[in-house]
């Protein structure tokens, strides 16, 4: 994992705590949640209808049928979409290895990618989101993060080069810099 500067690590903070909030507080499922968020600081550029018809199927494991994680979808399509905008979109391969990194890094933290697993003790009578609150926020802190990284790495050599404060490398330059 690179170092990221400090306002980086807290754009990563932020963003995780904001999703937890969209997920928490409003009529977001986990994926939207995510997804909305990294759109919204990351300039993706879709509209919020759009963000939400997007993700609105891979809520609770896509369907409600407990399989991938909705967290994890979503964080999955938000880097997919910013990685893959012109002008400096990343190749194929390079989505679906980010994509593969993000995916290891879940399953690394929590030993599973699956919805019926990772919730198995919440309350399914209960309105509380329980322990998937901790989910939405790591999915999108893993995200922004990897977002980051990424883009000294698509500038070629400047893995090891530092960025000035407040971009990211390659035109990122996430909403809450």
């Amino acid at each position: 994992m690179m170092p990221l500067f400090p306002d980086e690590e807290r754009l990563v903070a932020e963003s995780g705590l904001a999703a937890r909030r969209f997920y928490g507080d409003g009529p977001m499922c986990c994926s939207e949640a995510v997804l909305a968020v990294i759109n919204r600081e990351f300039n993706g550029g879709l509209s919020q209808d759009l963000v939400m018809a997007l993700a609105k199927g891979f809520c609770g494991g896509i369907g409600d049928a407990g399989c991938i994680c909705g967290a994890l979808s979503g964080a999955v399509m938000a880097q997919s979409l910013i990685l893959g905008k012109a002008p400096r979109s990343a190749s194929d391969d390079q989505v679906r290895k980010a994509s593969k990194e993000l995916h290891d890094r879940f399953l690394a933290r929590y030993g599973s990618v699956c919805c019926r697993e990772l919730s198995k003790d919440r309350d399914p009578n209960s309105d509380s989101k329980g322990v998937c609150l901790d989910y939405v926020e790591a999915a999108a802190g893993m995200c922004v993060r990897l977002l980051l990284e990424s883009s000294e790495r698509r500038d070629g050599e400047a893995i090891h080069g530092r960025r000035a404060e407040g971009t990211s490398g390659n035109g990122l330059k996430p909403a809450m810099m």
